[in-house]
């Protein structure tokens, strides 16, 4: 898309937003922003940035709170040439403005406490839901290995979570009580050299099992729960638990879905949780949620559309 610079903030500020130029405070430049799927980079497409943000900034870029890459100091008669060079690296402008974000992850793939591949799993949402289609405000998806939430899914629009519940096999439990100190919530405790759950402390991450030496603490379910309505800004909201265990194919499914029914139903400047809040959870969770079992999904009761509120 050829855009003269000098439309810039004026009535072609949609345009100039969707194909990654980001306006600054110094006239006449832009930073460049970069579609990083997941946040992972190779030392070549690196190699390749840096000789780019020479020839075409001042040889520095910006890292986002999205795991993302900005070139900044870019004049905008550069952007045809440097989306050029770009793409013979492998990557591409991403957009900003009323569009889906490139899609965040934190670390679950390789980390210790991970529940699920969350690379894969973001990898995949992005390359099937990212595209240029315009929404009614920005919609942002992240993804979590465990209950530890690195990456904030609770408040993105869309977030998953990797869950991993425990179950007791007692033949092989000895009683060691690694399991006690591995929780952080409390959540285990021994009786008679057996560990005992309180199902209200526990989250579901996962740490117990991983700590037992005998295998004696397996996960029974595994899988993604599902938020939905967060945001973090001048106003804030933490999201919506519509469902629990699903498996990758349910979460991306329902990704999808979640979008195309913002798009369908949201009003301009106006973020999903918004949204949600004047049309209501529970008609959102039946169109969303087709095609995943019932018994997946979260009881949305008066106590939760309570808590399911505006902050500032």
């Amino acid at each position: 898309m050829a855009i003269d610079a000098n439309d810039f903030y004026t009535p072609k500020i949609l345009d100039a937003q969707l194909t990654g130029m980001i306006k600054t405070k110094e006239p006449g430049l832009y930073s460049a922003r970069l579609r990083i799927p997941v946040g992972i980079l190779t030392s070549g497409v690196l190699e390749g940035l840096a000789a780019l943000a020479r020839k075409y900034g001042r040889g520095e870029v910006y890292l986002t709170a999205r795991l993302g890459i900005e070139i900044p100091g870019i004049p905008g008669e550069s952007f045809p040439a440097l989306r050029e060079e770009l793409a013979t690296i492998g990557v591409a402008l991403a957009g900003c403005g009323p569009r889906m974000r490139t899609t965040v992850s934190c670390k679950g793939t390789v980390c210790p406490h991970g529940n699920v591949d969350t690379f894969a799993l973001a990898w995949e949402i992005d390359r099937l839901h990212n595209d240029a289609s315009i929404l009614p405000h920005k919609f942002k998806v992240a993804v979590a290995g465990c209950a530890s939430s690195c990456s904030k899914p609770q408040v993105n629009d869309v977030g998953l979570v990797g869950v991993s519940e425990p179950e007791l096999d007692p033949g092989p439990c000895v009683g060691c009580g690694l399991c006690v100190e591995a929780c952080h919530l409390n959540a285990v405790r021994l009786e008679g050299d057996l560990p005992v759950f309180d199902p209200a402390r526990c989250v579901a991450c996962g740490d117990c099992t991983k700590a037992c030496p005998p295998a004696a603490l397996k996960p029974a379910r595994v899988g993604l729960d599902l938020y939905t309505g967060g945001r973090w800004g001048r106003e804030k909201q933490v999201g919506l638990r519509i469902a629990g265990t699903l498996t990758p194919e349910e979460a991306v499914g329902a990704v999808g879905r979640i979008k195309g029914w913002y798009a369908a139903h949201g009003r301009k400047k106006e973020r999903l949780g918004q949204t949600l809040l004047r049309l209501g959870a529970r008609s959102f969770q039946e169109a969303v949620l087709e095609g995943v079992p019932r018994e997946k999904w979260t009881a949305i009761d008066s106590r939760a559309e309570a808590a399911f509120a505006t902050l500032r």
